[in-house]
């Protein structure tokens, strides 16, 4: 038997200032480097099939494994393969959750459904699910078990968006960046914007301000080439980062999304650019952080990186209980299928042998009838009495297996009564032994 598994961290209410942001860079696997290290991660887990999710406020690791494997020792073999040549980092148990069974496939359904994002119904997360899926499908780090699980998912998502009011308004991310500039836009008009990397979310961001009537943009990267190219299809001018900090341009915000693995603005490398911009509002939007000088609004710089725009989503959490309350809901249905099929599944090798036993036993009945009683019926009404009974033997002998599997999936915690307090993989285990 498979067991589903979700070990991950993400930056949430509870978690300490900063702390998960650090956290988060340390699990970040840069994306030039996954085709080489998670096939190695996956075989230093021990795990059959593997799904690796990144975003800019969680981690993930989503994997598929023999029910023998413990999903705590799954979780300390993922800090030992990221933390144990360079620790670092301090971290506790509560920083990091590991979910099974069920509970990890309710909680695939609320991320990709965006009910577990720093922005309630953002529209980002089920792209970022359906690229780690199919990187993995690419690298041959999934099979039947997590394909399935995901089909799953994609499709109470969709559901989610399509009936609930939570995918009609363009929340983001970088909408919630832009909060913070509009104002600035308001105030000081056509102001110049420095845009740092060459990413969707940098797009993303540029759209917005030509949107905003902002014409003067730099595109910033380290290798010339690419910002020029992301440059020319802005209209906007392109640089290198070397240039950009060593002769600066007048700009009054610098947006950067990359993904380096060290910080690109620091006390010493953002000295020339501060010394041009007496000015300077940093929005970070990477993972690992970009930025990393002392935040001072006296000395001209002002710094919102993804804690700070957790501070600013959490306000717009109350508007939109009623749409989680029904996506909920939705999920919940889900759930109870998905319940009810994996029982089905583990359940229906018990009932095959009975299935076989009744079917010979029909046959020969069957035979015996027609030779005595009915050997005056032709060869097609013999046929049609004899589709008859297949079906009625295979109804009868899984009718048990789907009325379990329907009590398990409609019951509180999906344990009905006359049953023990166990999982729903424990509940299957005790009675396949029984059988």
């Amino acid at each position: 038997m498979q067991i589903l598994g979700v070990i991950g961290t993400h930056i949430n209410s509870q978690t300490k200032e900063s702390q998960g942001v650090r956290l988060l860079g340390r699990l970040t696997i840069p994306q030039e480097l996954r085709n080489d290290l998670l096939p190695k991660l996956k075989e230093y887990l021990g795990v059959d099939e593997l799904v690796y999710l990144a975003t800019c406020n969680r981690v993930e690791f989503v994997f598929s494994a023999e029910e023998s494997v413990s999903i705590t020792d799954v979780r300390n073999r993922i800090l030992d393969f990221f933390f144990r040549d360079n620790p670092g980092i301090s971290f506790s148990p509560n920083d990091f959750y590991a979910k099974s069974g069920i509970h990890a496939g309710r909680h695939l359904f609320s991320v990709a459904s965006a009910l577990d994002s720093l922005v309630i119904g953002e529209a980002q997360i089920l792209g970022q699910i359906k690229d780690a899926y199919f990187f993995a499908c690419e690298n041959n780090l999934v099979g039947e078990q997590l394909t399935a699980i995901f089909q799953r998912v994609f499709k109470v998502a969709k559901k989610v968006r399509t009936e609930t009011e939570l995918g009609k308004k363009s929340v983001s991310m970088v909408s919630l960046a832009t909060s913070l500039i509009q104002n600035i836009i308001a105030d000081e008009g056509n102001i110049p914007v420095a845009l740092i990397g060459v990413g969707e979310m940098t797009r993303k961001m540029a759209k917005y301000l030509i949107g905003r009537g902002i014409t003067n943009i730099t595109v910033v990267n380290r290798t010339e080439d690419k910002a020029t190219a992301l440059a020319k299809e802005l209209n906007a001018t392109g640089m290198s980062l070397d240039a950009f900090l060593t002769t600066p341009p007048a700009v009054r915000i610098v947006c950067t999304s990359t993904g380096s693995p060290e910080p690109l603005f620091t006390d010493d490398s953002v000295a020339e650019l501060a010394r041009v911009n007496s000015k300077l509002l940093f929005i970070d939007l990477a993972i690992p952080c970009d930025v990393e000088i002392e935040k001072s609004v006296e000395n001209g710089l002002e710094i919102y990186n993804i804690d700070d725009l957790k501070k600013i989503s959490d306000k717009n959490r109350r508007q939109r209980f009623r749409d989680v309350d029904k996506a909920n809901a939705i999920i919940s249905n889900e759930i109870d299928q998905y319940r009810r099929c994996i029982v089905e599944s583990e359940l229906k090798p018990v009932f095959n042998l009975s299935y076989q036993e009744a079917r010979e036993y029909a046959d020969d009945g069957l035979e015996r009838l027609f030779a005595k009683y009915l050997g005056h019926i032709d060869d097609k009404d013999r046929a049609q009495i004899s589709r008859f009974v297949e079906k009625l033997v295979g109804y009868t002998t899984f009718l048990p297996a789907r009325t379990l599997a329907d009590r398990i999936a409609k019951s509180p915690n999906g344990t009905p009564q006359g049953l023990s307090q166990f999982s729903d993989e424990e509940q299957v285990r005790s009675f396949r032994k029984g059988a």
